[in-house]
């Protein structure tokens, strides 16, 4: 869903007309009007410009919004004003300070209405930053695209208009400007938002450091991921709960004509160490001011005090940031320990040294090259180091570059360099994150992919660093496959060293056929020097041991309906596919999806079939993907391990299914569950209208467990405004007794150090091999502890497409383990479940996705449907009902006499068409009631018309069923 923009501030435009009458009738009759006798008196005094009064309801709401920002005061069911208002009323202040001070009192310092500070800060932002004047409609789309912000049907209704009141905008002809106070605003936002002052807190201090305490960071993230959910309604209360922590007692709940946000105590002392420090360092060093040191730890300005030099200080603010500095290297370096060496006590797993030792000296490809397959968690980077510093010590002169696909890696790498294997300060750097060293001063470079092939930085770091010797480490190595991330392998270096869990697309490279990116990889890091599995790392005692709960649940019916009309339109794309392009997709190597993609692409006029193809496809997989029994299965199982204390990792495939585990009930599936999937026209609005009553109750369920105290979740995603959240919740979910359960999308399943996990449940999953693979790496991270068990669970949608992961692979026989399968029995009800299990009788049957077996062609006649594989070369037959197959230079007629015969039926039967020859020598053609038997191809050759010099055809029937492999 995403954010929600706050909600409408009615009224609003009244305001220069009302506030003072408003504000004189409180002052008069101080607390002795109820509510109801003020609304009746300003009916009294308020008229409309004809003198007609106005109708109660739009009185009882404008002055809601006037209570609401502080302009009067509600208190035991009287109206008053506070201080400030009488100031306003003796004419001290101005009209605009006036609402800016109840705005501060009230929706911040009391809590009433804390979001209505973003959106004003919001709108204030996108108006100062446009080029030129802008209309209403034109700052809402731009706060869509700036900020992610959904809308109520008022969209920015009031907000606009209230900028102008206060003097931050001003309103002309052509749109909203920024007005004469435009820049004391951008001060203001920044000061009076609690959230976002406590939020930049953790970021200068880190999310561990002990202030605020453990309930109230818990308060903050819900709060966090409440709104960035589109939560509302009961966020108020986690928001006062940070409120009163943050902000001193005397400041909320003083009278005065001036409202102040005074820190706590604890607050206070921490800022009055840093500005003490702050003051000492301007005082030593002339030029470095107060806005160079603004946000840096109490820790870090002690190191710039104690500096001998200017210099020296200008070095440490300037590599002073978050995730890792050049203080943290220098700081981590042991200089009691010899560099280049393990600490005291430590030992590498044998098959570390197995590993290492095989890269060095690998019989079945050249030594010092190669890729380690080995499952998470595991130990791969630290046999990496292992292998580095062996290398190191053959090649002195040698440089070495590790590769990661993400920032969170670098640091992790980084970290691992300096801990593990003592480096020098001197002797490491990194490329990434605003930070870009290079091989002419440092030996070893970690590196994000993006900015190593930046306008070709690691080519120019390494002609930099005067040596021809290179080791490049590959981490995540499967993600380097794509047009500018390959690149990176294509550098020049001498060594190679590719790491991953899930590194080719298959798991049995030895019998399965490779994919292009499988032989780019093998071409450019070496074969598969060393594999460790998941069955082998538990036997070793390198990771826990672990069971897989698969939990079918059954689409309700009106989404088994919808499932089964796409399916129909998915089968009809497909016979239209393999009609046209089946010939081509017998040649090229890949999946389904990226053949079709290749043909697309490829071919002037591919058959719409393929867009419907992909169309269809997509919404089926949306359909199941959000299929509403994930809720309750999920909500059960998080309740189960919440009872036995036991630390979870949810995984969904899109920032929207985190979310609906997230958004309040009224609220949550308003998007997924209407008029998504069906026509164009909204045909699924009513696909869930009949069980509405069964949804309120386990959405309201889901915000009822997302509000309890011992339920402290986090989030992992790529979508956050600020990616820090994804450092702290990390750092939070490996704190015992802080967050027990990690909502998480995609981007945790690779490389992310994830703290071990008691459960796993893959909420939503993408069917793909690989992210099951590296799934389960995420909850087996317990090598420190492998006697603590872990358990996944696997929802999967019965008599789907969902299934189709179970025919792939042999997960038992392949990576170990003990797999149970439970069935979601939902009885009388529809949605809601119990657990039924573990039992065989529920594992999916999986034969509907099984390769059709070969068909006896005895028990076949010409015409008779045809139910074996239909992948193979094609023949095409012209309106003549003359074969032939197109080429290069034109049409090659086919002469071949059985083939000419049976062209001749295909043309009585369907005027032309095509004729596909599969593995069998089977003859099919596909027409509208699916494969027909044509024959067997029993030539060992195919004639062709006499060519011209110059054209070549394929002498055998092998060669032409070979060409173009």
């Amino acid at each position: 869903m995403g954010r929600r923009f706050p909600t409408p501030i009615f009224g609003i435009e009244r305001g220069p007309e009302w506030v003072p009458t408003l504000v004189e009738i409180a002052i008069e009759n101080d607390n002795e009007f109820t509510r109801d006798q003020f609304e009746e008196r300003c009916r009294e005094r308020l008229r409309k410009p004809d003198g007609s009064r106005y109708s109660p309801s739009y009185i009882e709401r404008t002055l809601s919004t006037f209570i609401q920002m502080g302009v009067l005061r509600e208190r035991d069911d009287k109206i008053t004003v506070w201080e400030f208002a009488r100031r306003f009323h003796d004419s001290d202040i101005e009209y605009a300070e006036f609402l800016w001070r109840g705005i501060k009192q009230s929706w911040v310092l009391q809590g009433n209405y804390p979001e209505g500070i973003e959106g004003l800060r919001d709108a204030h932002y996108v108006v100062r930053h446009a080029d030129r004047p802008l209309q209403a409609g034109e700052i809402r789309e731009r706060l869509t695209d700036e900020f992610g912000y959904e809308y109520n049907d008022a969209g920015i209704r009031g907000y606009p208009e209230l900028l102008t009141q206060l003097g931050a905008l001003r309103e002309t002809d052509d749109g909203y400007v920024p007005g004469p106070r435009s820049s004391t605003y951008e001060g203001r936002w920044r000061d009076v938002d609690i959230f976002h002052n406590l939020e930049r807190w953790i970021h200068h201090r880190g999310p561990t450091f002990d202030v605020p305490a453990a309930d109230i960071k818990q308060a903050l993230v819900k709060y966090y991921m409440y709104r960035e959910s589109g939560g509302w309604g009961r966020h108020r209360s986690l928001y006062n709960r940070f409120l009163d922590d943050y902000v001193r007692e005397t400041s909320r709940e003083s009278d005065v004509a001036h409202p102040q946000i005074h820190l706590s105590e604890e607050y206070q002392e921490d800022e009055r160490i840093r500005d003490t420090l702050s003051e000492q360092i301007k005082a030593k060093f002339d030029d470095i001011d107060g806005r160079d040191l603004a946000g840096l730890y109490a820790e870090t300005l002690e190191d710039i005090l104690a500096a001998e030099t200017e210099a020296e200080a200008k070095d440490l603010l300037s590599a002073a940031s978050p995730g890792i500095s050049r203080r943290d290297v220098r700081n981590a370096f042991d200089e009691e320990r010899e560099p280049y060496t393990f600490p005291a006590g430590f030992s590498l797993y044998d098959w570390q040294s197995e590993a290492i030792d095989t890269w060095f000296d690998n019989e079945a490809s050249p030594s010092e090259r190669g890729i380690a397959q080995v499952v998470t968690g595991a130990g791969k980077t630290v046999m990496a180091l292992g292998a580095i510093d062996e290398w190191l010590d053959k090649h002195p002169d040698g440089v070495v570059t590790v590769v990661v696909p993400t920032k969170v890696l670098m640091h992790q790498w980084l970290r691992e360099f300096l801990e593990k294997l003592n480096v020098p300060p001197s002797e490491i750097g990194w490329a990434g994150g605003g930070h870009k060293d290079d091989h002419s001063d440092r030996r070893i470079i970690v590196s994000i992919v993006n900015s190593a092939v930046k306008d070709d930085f690691l080519a120019q770091s390494l002609d930099a660093a005067d040596t021809d010797e290179h080791l490049l480490v590959a981490d995540e190595c499967h993600r380097y496959t794509g047009d500018v991330h390959s690149k990176v392998l294509e550098y020049p270096n001498t060594a190679t060293m590719g790491l991953s869990a899930t590194p080719l697309s298959t798991i049995d490279p030895e019998n399965d056929e490779l994919t292009d990116d499988d032989e780019f990889l093998l071409e450019n890091l070496g074969s598969l020097f060393y594999r460790l599995s998941y069955d082998e790392g538990a036997d070793r005692g390198l990771i826990s041991e672990f069971t897989i709960n698969y939990v079918g649940f059954e689409l309700t019916p009106a989404e088994r309906h919808t499932y089964e009309q796409f399916s129909k339109k998915v089968s009809s794309a497909v016979r239209d596919i393999e009609a046209r392009h089946g010939h081509r997709l017998a040649e090229l190597r890949g999946n389904y999806s990226q053949n079709l993609q290749t043909i697309r692409e490829s071919t002037d006029s591919p058959t719409p079939a393929i867009a419907d193809f992909f169309e269809y496809t997509k919404r089926r997989r949306e359909l199941i993907a959000e299929a509403v029994s994930r809720q309750a299965i999920t909500h059960r199982l998080l309740e189960d391990a919440i009872e036995e204390d036991k630390k979870t990792i949810v995984f969904q495939e899109r920032i929207k299914h985190l979310e609906q585990m997230v958004a309040p009930y009224d609220q949550r599936d308003e998007k997924t569950q209407t008029g998504k999937y069906g026509s164009k026209e909204s045909e699924r609005a009513s696909l869930y209208q009949q069980y509405e009553d069964e949804l309120d109750d386990i959405n309201r369920d889901l915000e009822n467990l997302f509000f309890r105290r011992d339920y402290a979740p986090v989030m992992y995603h790529s979508g956050h405004r600020n990616s820090e959240w994804n450092e702290w919740g990390i750092e939070w979910f490996r704190d015992e007794g802080f967050a027990n359960v990690m909502l998480s999308v995609q981007a945790l399943k690779e490389g992310v150090d994830v703290p071990s996990a008691d459960v796993g449940i893959i909420r939503v999953s993408s069917g793909n091999v690989r992210d099951r693979i590296q799934t389960l790496g995420r909850i087996l991270r317990t090598g420190h502890d492998p006697d603590k068990p872990s358990t996944l669970y696997v929802l999967y949608a019965q008599d789907t497409v969902d299934e189709r992961i179970f025919e792939e692979v042999d997960w038992e026989a392949e990576i170990g383990g003990t797999h149970h399968y439970y069935k979601w029995e939902t009885s009388d009800e529809i949605i809601k479940g119990e657990l039924e299990g573990p039992s065989k009788e529920h594992e999916p049957d999986v034969s509907a996705y099984q390769q059709p077996e070969i068909p006896d062609p005895a028990d076949l006649v010409r015409g008779d449907p045809y139910e074996g594989p239909r992948r193979g070369r094609t023949v095409s037959v012209d309106t003549q009902g003359r074969p032939f197959r197109d080429t290069a230079d034109g049409r090659q007629y086919i002469t071949t006499p059985e083939v000419e015969e049976v062209a001749e039926y295909v043309h009585r039967l369907r005027g032309g068409g095509r004729i596909i020859i599969n593995d069998a020598d089977h003859m099919i053609t596909v027409t509208d009631e699916g494969p027909v038997f044509l024959g067997i191809l029993e030539a060992d050759s195919l004639d062709y018309e006499e060519q011209t010099e110059d054209e070549e055809v394929p002498e055998t029937f092998e060669e032409f069923m070979n060409e173009g492999d």
